[in-house]
């Protein structure tokens, strides 16, 4: 029997863009957003933007393929809410490509997770210190399965949580203390909506910050001089034991965990991320990405470290090791993403998407 003609057809052009309008509803570092797309008949083209998320965590831009992944992740489950199959080739032979995803037409196959993706926000606030219950941990945990490759692990015990809380708040010390991390990190703050939404980047109450914080961000530490001068007087010391604290306030921290460390890897890490990423909001639970160290820490693996101080290259790798040992990495594992959970109130604010870059 043949295909019927709706089994054949090409996707219309305005649903691929409603999907795509849907799919840039993903994280990125800094809410950086380095994407681009090229659609046609059937199919759509994922494009990086080199340099777009220029910093040193974007290390060999493997921060923007996991950015890809969980775009991808989108698209798939946009796609089936409307009735279309996406196929995934990874990495084509087209310049700046990530993906291309080719669809056909069939029936609707929702999944709970996509109604999530205009919901998923990160959330920086203390959550309450309160134990995951069993059915939330096995909905979290179990989202990441089916994508191969990677792996979801969580942590609960307090203990190991405030030691991990100590070694994620390194890097608020190294914002403080390295001038390329700190001039990228103000160079990204947005200071108000309008701003956000001319140009992407991380909205300043999404930080969470104090209203005496954020003017002390806005009108003395985003001052290199400044941050120098107050560091002589403890601030890089000071502002991690802070964070610590916020970061101690969750239920559990976990990771997504690689097998290798190539590009499709990392694309694959993202896919993961965004499932439980968007699983954790359908159960009511509050996430930040807090995995600034381990990207740090494959710029100190391969020896890319002329942006960083011998001192600060062993706070990294300490700090890399009190992950590796709660997390029990085996030989040859990777932690690709980093994230704090629990239950807590929502966000103060949360980050714009910018429309989606379409190319011919």
């Amino acid at each position: 029997m043949s295909d019927s003609p709706r089994s054949v057809r090409a996707i219309p052009h305005d649903a691929l863009v409603e999907i795509v309008q849907l799919a840039v509803h993903a994280p990125s570092g800094d809410n950086a957003q380095p994407w681009a797309f090229a659609l046609g008949e059937d199919s759509l083209t994922l494009l990086t933007i080199p340099g777009a998320d220029a910093t040193l965590y974007n290390f060999r831009e493997r921060g923007s393929y996991l950015a890809h992944g969980a775009v991808i992740e989108n698209i798939v489950l946009a796609a089936a809410q409307r009735g279309y199959q996406a196929s995934v080739y990874l990495l084509p032979q087209t310049p700046d490509a990530t993906a291309r995803i080719s669809f056909v037409a069939g029936v609707p196959a929702p999944d709970p997770l996509a109604t999530m993706i205009l919901m998923r926000a990160t959330n920086r606030k203390p959550y309450e210190v309160k134990p995951l219950a069993v059915q939330d941990r096995e909905a979290v945990a179990g989202a990441a399965h089916g994508v191969e490759g990677v792996e979801a692990r969580l942590v609960e015990d307090t203990s190991d949580i405030a030691a991990l809380a100590v070694a994620i708040s390194v890097n608020e010390r190294l914002l403080m203390e390295n001038r390329q991390l700190h001039d990228f990190l103000f160079g990204m703050i947005r200071w108000s909506q309008a701003d956000e939404e001319a140009k992407p980047g991380l909205y300043v109450k999404t930080m969470e910050l104090p209203p005496p914080v954020q003017i002390l961000f806005r009108f003395v530490l985003r001052y290199w001089p400044a941050v120098r001068a107050l560091n002589l007087i403890g601030l890089s010391r000071f502002i991690p034991k802070q964070s610590a604290l916020v970061y101690c306030a969750s239920s559990a921290i976990g990771v997504i965990i690689l097998k290798d460390e190539a590009e499709a890897d990392f694309i694959q890490a993202g896919r993961a991320f965004e499932r439980v990423w968007l699983a954790a909001t359908l159960r009511g639970l509050q996430l930040q990405p807090v995995t600034a160290i381990p990207y740090l820490m494959q710029r100190v693996r391969a020896g890319e470290t002329a942006s960083l101080s011998q001192a600060h290259c062993a706070i990294i790798s300490d700090a890399y090791s009190t992950m590796s040992r709660i997390f029990q990495l085996a030989e040859g594992e990777h932690i690709a993403m980093l994230f704090r959970l629990g239950y807590g109130d929502a966000p103060s604010a949360t980050s714009a998407k910018a429309a989606p870059v379409l190319r011919t």
